[in-house]
C-alpha cells in the first residue's frame, strides 16, 4: 500500500498532526500544524515587501522635483506723487498725499521725468468719491487699488513691464 508523503511524518492530509506521531521534521518547527513552515516563507515575504518599498522610495526621491514657484515681487524704491486737493463728489474735498510703492529693479528717476499722466491717473481714481466712501478703511483700501490698476495701465504703455506698482501708499489723508 503507497504511503502519503505527510501520513509517513505524522500529519493528516488536512495538515492535522496525527495523535502519537509528534516526529519533528526538518523545516517544520516541531509539527505545529503548518505554521512551523513559515520562517523561510517569512523572510521572503519580507524580503519581497522590501525590496517593493524600496524601488517605490527610490522612484519618488529620484523623480524630477517640481520647481519652486516664483518669489512674489517685492517693493523696491517708491515713488512721491505729491499732494492732491481734490473736490469731492459730495461737495467736500479731499486733500492726500501718495506715493508709488515700486517693483524692485524699477528706477523712480526715470518716471520722475514725467509725473503727470501718474498724477492725473491718480487723480481720475480719488474724484468722483464721496467723503462717506473715503473714511472707511475698505474704502481706503478699494481706492488705492483703483489707484495702483490706472497707475499701472499707464506704466505698462511707458515701460512695457507689467506690474510696476506694487503699493500705493497715502503719506497723507484729510477730508473736509
Amino acid at each position: 500500500m503507497p504511503t502519503i508523503f505527510g501520513l509517513r511524518y505524522g500529519i493528516t492530509p488536512s495538515g492535522i498532526p496525527m495523535a502519537g506521531k509528534a516526529k519533528k521534521s526538518e523545516g517544520d518547527g516541531g509539527g505545529g500544524g503548518g505554521k512551523g513552515k513559515s520562517p523561510m516563507l517569512m523572510m521572503i515575504v519580507v524580503l519581497i515587501a522590501g525590496l517593493a518599498g524600496g524601488v517605490f522610495a527610490g522612484k519618488s526621491l529620484l523623480a524630477p522635483k517640481a520647481p519652486p514657484p516664483p518669489k512674489p515681487p517685492t517693493v523696491g524704491k517708491t515713488l512721491d506723487l505729491g499732494e492732491f486737493i481734490i473736490n469731492l463728489g459730495d461737495e467736500n474735498y479731499l486733500k492726500a498725499g501718495v506715493a508709488l510703492g515700486l517693483k524692485e529693479g524699477i528706477d523712480p528717476k526715470k518716471l520722475e521725468e514725467d509725473t503727470a499722466p501718474l498724477r492725473d491717473a491718480a487723480l481720475m481714481a480719488l474724484s468722483g468719491k464721496t467723503r462717506s466712501q473715503l473714511n472707511t478703511l475698505e474704502g481706503k483700501h478699494k481706492v488705492k487699488e483703483e489707484i495702483r490698476e490706472r497707475v499701472n495701465e499707464v506704466l505698462e504703455h511707458k515701460t512695457h513691464e507689467k506690474e510696476s506698482v506694487l503699493e500705493v501708499y497715502f503719506t497723507a489723508f484729510t477730508t473736509q
